[in-house]
């Protein structure tokens, strides 16, 4: 049996670095309206077999999020709370009914767009961006524990299997 030790210790790092780039990156896309998102953000590394690093999120609008088209229709009480937690939007029912109007009408799974910086702000896919932007970073700190876990396992399988001595 294959014993990923450092391997494991890598994967954690890796998990605690990328779940701070996506809060990152979720405050940079102006996602970050309660709060609830980036803070529903954990990591979980599985030690069955191959070892797997997962980063999962406990609200249930995480894909919407990410991708606007996930969702087939607009929901007038997410808008509420969006809304009413969001600084400078006017949260009266007349407005949010405009806002729901619009998705509608534009059709649902395009963003609505309200920000003042423009057109440059990134406001989708948020985990694809990070997983691309980081994924060099992830294998130079996974593949010298790789080795090291792999290098044991051959140390091993060689003592058992000879009765030479190796250090």
């Amino acid at each position: 049996m294959i014993k990923f030790k450092k391997t494991n210790r890598a994967l954690t790092e890796v998990g605690k670095t990328l779940r701070v780039k996506l809060q990152d990156e979720l405050k940079f896309q102006k996602h970050n309206a309660t709060g609830r998102l980036s803070s529903s953000l954990k990591y979980n590394v599985i030690k069955r077999g191959m070892s797997v690093l997962n980063i999962t999120s406990s609200v249930s609008y995480w894909r919407a999020v990410n991708n606007p088209k996930f969702a087939k229709t607009p929901n007038y009480n997410a808008i509420a709370s969006w809304a009413r937690a969001k600084k400078g939007i006017e949260s009266t029912p007349a407005a949010i009914t405009r806002i729901y109007a619009k998705m509608l009408r534009k059709g649902y799974g395009q963003p609505y767009v309200f920000w003042t910086e423009g057109n440059s702000l990134r406001r989708t896919n948020f985990a694809g961006y990070v997983a691309n932007k980081f994924s060099k970073q992830v294998a130079i700190k996974l593949a010298p524990s790789i080795g090291e876990d792999v290098a044991s396992m051959i140390r091993e399988k060689i003592k058992n299997n000879t009765k030479a001595k190796v250090r």
